[in-house]
């Protein structure tokens, strides 16, 4: 207070010296102790004249702090409340008592601090406490509460260091007697330590340690879902890019959202039964029949179904790319100089160029699309592990390896005689295929005596492919003697399952062969054939109960087919004849399969 009195002073004696003598410059205060004024006195005119008026608690006047008091009451013994009553009420002629406590535990603080007492109580709360007889018992204990405001002699703030001082001198107060006089008689007791209320948090430490955690955390959530943003945008850019390297037919040929997924065969191949009212599918649907070509043993399809396997997807994707690696390489190169008649040959490997061209898509690796003909038993294995164990069940007549070809009527040869028959399309990676021809297949030898009988892979030669003849009641079809030009049908030996591909399964009302006048007559009969097979896939040697029997001691039976057909055959095949007005239709369906390609697909991988 004196420090703006003094301050006052200074001013009146600045203003004192530009005003002429007689006029006095001060503070002033009327009968309202709250208001004071600021102004000068004119002797000569006896003029008053306020410049400002200013509230004292501006500028001095005790701030009045609220707290809340819980004193601990060091002798419970000696308060004896009914159990039915939680507190008891101090009467104000006892406050002076508390007030003067209060009074002293701030002494060291300032000796001015003036306290008003709006209520004090004595409390009554009860503890649980447990007997090692695990009997649950009540305890009771006490403490004093004070409701009251200080009134302070100094401007003290929240936040401020007298906050501290106050709180810390409070929590100190000594063990102190009181005489209480309550609403249930007079108490004597003693009190200290009381938990003080109102002017800070009562563990301001544990609030900034929440405070910590909660923004440790806060970041650390952050940093979290900006790493799985990060690691999506990443698979997603992945997937944009690899959707754009690999288009092509070897593709979901329909969009994902207008397919029904079901898992027939196992969980790692999905299927999609196409319906051929539905107008998303009928278009691929009359694809798939007309790669199928002519169906002339009259057997009917009942489904066709969409297979798709992502494990085998992606690694046919990756396998694509070890194949167009190879293909500059000369020891994957072609090499005829040492075979016999390389001309006959060169015209084998043309004809394998016309199934290339059969398939659509954006890589420079050759693929073809080829049938499978075999019991849909075997189908949960073959889609979901492979084709690589079909090469193990029999020598094979052209190479020990998985049969297919581009005819579907030659593929069905190969199926069961029941509801069981089925037939896989797939999609083939060829990496310097070898021509077979009848050089290496004669007429007047054995099965057996063919040269790649039982054997792998020929040299460096990733695959063999063999253009057979079935004009001859018999299913002894091997590379005519009259040269390619007058083979019916062809047969794809291939040696690593990886560069199979399968998309599609076709399901048959009525199987067996396609063409009813020919009758398995075998060339070679060396023993009597069973009356019953063991399997219906075309590389068991059950099949081969239609061939040759090369041993009837070991009653083996030899060559086994895989077989696949692909879409546009001679001229003269009755499925290139196709309806003209269903032209331009096909041609939209195909475009919009094409710009499908460029969609993200967010389950690539």
């Amino acid at each position: 207070m004196k420090i703006y009195f003094l301050f006052a002073m200074i001013i009146s004696n600045c203003l004192a010296q530009l005003d002429p003598p007689r006029i006095l410059h001060g503070i002033f205060s009327d009968s309202n102790t709250t208001q004071v004024y600021y102004g000068s006195l004119n002797f000569d005119t006896e003029n008053f004249d306020i410049f400002n008026s200013l509230n004292i608690n501006d500028i001095g006047n005790p701030r009045q702090l609220p707290i809340q008091l819980s004193y601990t009451i060091a002798t419970p013994g000696s308060i004896d409340l009914l159990s039915n009553v939680t507190s008891s009420v101090v009467c104000p002629e006892s406050y002076p008592q508390i007030e003067k406590m209060i009074r002293d535990s701030l002494s060291n603080v300032s000796g001015h601090i003036n306290v008003t007492i709006y209520e004090a109580k004595i409390v009554q709360s009860i503890e649980q406490v447990k007997w090692k007889n695990l009997i649950a018992r009540s305890s009771p204990s006490y403490y004093l509460y004070v409701n009251a405001t200080l009134q302070l002699p100094f401007v003290c703030i929240s936040g401020s260091p007298c906050i501290d001082e106050i709180q810390t001198a409070l929590e100190k107060t000594p063990l102190t007697d009181l005489a209480l006089n309550t609403a249930n008689g007079f108490i004597y007791t003693q009190v200290e330590k009381p938990t003080v209320q109102g002017l800070k948090p009562i563990n301001p430490q544990a609030n900034y340690i929440g405070l910590i955690v909660g923004i440790v955390l806060a970041v650390v959530s952050i940093l979290v879902l900006a790493a799985v943003a990060t690691y999506f945008i990443i698979q997603k850019r992945k997937i944009l890019k690899l959707n754009k390297q690999f288009h092509g037919d070897f593709n979901l040929p329909i969009d994902r959202k207008y397919l029904k997924k079901k898992h027939n065969y196992g969980g790692k191949v999905s299927s999609y039964k196409l319906d051929e009212t539905n107008p998303f599918h009928s278009p691929f649907a009359r694809f798939v029949k007309d790669w199928m070509g002519p169906r002339k043993g009259g057997f009917e399809i009942e489904t066709i179904e969409i297979v798709e396997n992502r494990d085998k997807f992606n690694h046919f994707r990756q396998q694509i790319e070890i194949v167009e690696s190879r293909q500059t390489q000369s020891v994957f190169l072609p090499v005829f100089d040492e075979e016999t008649n390389p001309k006959e040959r060169q015209k084998v490997l043309k004809r394998l160029d016309g199934l290339f061209k059969q398939v659509t898509h954006s890589r420079k690796a050759n693929i073809v699309r080829v049938w499978h003909g075999c019991n849909k038993q075997l189908l949960p294995e073959l889609l979901g592990e492979g084709f690589a164990s079909l090469g193990q069940l029999d020598d094979g007549w052209f190479g020990k390896g998985m049969y297919f070809s581009s005819s579907a009527e030659y593929a069905s040869r190969y199926c069961p005689k029941n509801e069981d028959a089925c037939l896989i399309m797939c999609y083939v990676l060829v990496l310097n295929p070898f021509p077979v021809i009848y050089d290496d297949a004669p007429e007047d030898v054995k099965p057996k005596q063919f040269r790649f009988y039982g054997r792998g892979n020929h040299r460096t030669f990733q695959c063999h492919y063999i253009p057979v003849s079935g004009k001859e009641p018999t299913m002894d079809f091997r590379p005519p003697l009259e040269g390619v030009d007058h083979a019916d049908y062809d047969e794809l030996v291939v040696f690593e399952s990886a560069n199979i591909l399968p998309q599609i399964v076709v399901h048959l009302k009525t199987p067996g062969p396609l063409s009813p006048e020919i009758q398995p007559i075998p060339a070679f009969i060396d023993a009597s054939i069973p009356s019953k097979r063991k399997d219906c896939s075309q590389n068991h040697p059950s099949f081969d109960q239609h061939r040759f029997i090369a041993s009837p001691a070991k009653n083996q039976f030899e060559m086994n087919m895989i077989n696949v057909s692909v879409g546009n055959r001679g001229a003269n095949d009755d499925f290139d004849h196709r309806r003209q007005e269903d032209d331009d239709f096909d041609r939209r369906w195909q475009v919009d399969r094409r710009r499908q390609y460029d969609r993200d697909d967010d389950n690539d991988f």
